[in-house]
């Protein structure tokens, strides 16, 4: 390496001395004029080489930014995102709210993963939550368990569709509290315009199993809408990995005020602080529909072939939320909340058993799962 930029740097050097170079004495200036031709086989021979090294490593620099669509990136990561995988993950995240609201959860979470990815775009998983609060980790050791199941595609290589259904099984709380708003359906969409810049927008429904009709309406029900607008930029062959992403997004969030608060009646009980648990069964009656939230973000994506890693921090800038000693809400509390969510998943590449003769009498099967 060093070798290589030596030789750049000389070559370099050499191309900015001018075409001659004059030589004064006392008496006259004679001009010495210097031709590549008269230059031995042995030095040209070197020049050859420094050039080589210059126009190589000229090149591979450029090929980090280099975003055409022609540019050769992993085909790993091409055929294992448009092929049948498995994926097995693991996410965290250093502070558990919801539209930049508290939900009485301290700690961090964590949520290992198996997912299963069908080249068609339907896709199923289960997933577990893990929480570091003292009081639900006495209680229970999987607070969390969450299927999953849906179907996503990519159509025109710029337009992304989704729809998801997920319920959730909740392991703390009392047994109202664990079936408040556990149920999921999502529908989202992206267009990339133009290959500069993406807009997205998704809305999810919730809403609670349990149907007693001396549960508050706000209890029943909720509902979410997301925009968003993000740029990829992409970087090849930096860091060790084949894809390297920045996503810069703004995200804006619309939607019923009213998850948090089921979130927090169910650790409140689990806690056993009665008044409250009070407060917030009074609260959560207060069925309100408006703007929650804004979270700028920037997404790093290390694509290593068939590992994934990501980091995502992100300020929460909350909106309209309710004083709960007043009942009137505040436009902009000016609270911020940062917090990380990040996760590392490898990516199990699913082929179909293809069966070869060995002979008339016998047959040899593929292995089905290939990392």
């Amino acid at each position: 390496m060093m070798k290589g930029s030596a030789g750049a740097l000389l070559f370099a050097l050499f191309l900015t001395l001018p075409a001659h170079v004059s030589a004064q004495n006392t008496s006259d200036t004679i001009p010495l004029f210097i031709s590549f031709d008269s230059l031995s086989l042995d030095d040209k021979a070197l020049m050859d080489k420094y050039k080589d090294v210059f126009e190589n490593d000229l090149e591979d620099f450029l090929d980090i930014f280099n975003t055409s669509p022609k540019s050769k990136i992993d085909t790993t990561v091409y055929d294992m995102d448009r092929s049948s995988h498995v994926e097995i993950g693991l996410d965290f995240i250093s502070r558990n709210l919801i539209n930049g609201r508290i939900t009485g959860i301290s700690g961090v979470a964590f949520n290992p993963s198996v997912s299963y990815y069908h080249k068609t775009g339907l896709y199923f998983g289960i997933s577990t939550g893990f929480y570091t609060d003292p009081a639900i980790v006495k209680v229970t050791a999987v607070p969390l368990v969450a299927l999953s199941a849906g179907y996503q595609h990519t159509f025109f290589k710029r337009w992304f569709i989704g729809l998801g259904y997920s319920h959730n099984f909740v392991t703390y709380g009392g047994t109202v509290s664990r079936r408040l708003l556990d149920n999921t359906l999502s529908l989202s969409t992206s267009v990339d315009i133009w290959k500069h810049i993406v807009l997205g927008a998704s809305g999810d429904i919730y809403w609670s199993s349990i149907h007693s009709r001396v549960l508050p309406e706000a209890e029943k029900f909720s509902s979410e809408i997301a925009l968003s607008v993000r740029k990829e930029f992409f970087i090849y062959k930096f860091i060790g990995a084949k894809v390297f992403t920045i996503t810069p997004a703004l995200n804006f969030y619309f939607g019923n005020d009213n998850r948090a608060f089921a979130k927090q009646l169910g650790t409140s009980e689990v806690k056993g602080d009665s008044v409250t648990r009070k407060n917030v069964t009074k609260i959560i009656s207060n069925n309100y529909f408006g703007f929650l939230d804004i979270e700028p973000s920037v997404m790093l994506d290390w694509r290593i072939r068939n590992l994934d890693i990501y980091a995502t921090p992100t300020l929460a800038i909350p909106f309209n939320t309710l004083n709960t000693k007043t009942d009137v809400r505040t436009l902009n509390p000016k609270i911020y909340s940062f917090y990380i969510q990040a996760g590392i998943k490898y990516l199990f590449c699913v082929k179909p058993k293809k069966k070869k003769a060995a002979n008339a009498a016998s047959h040899v099967t593929e292995p089905a799962f290939e990392p």
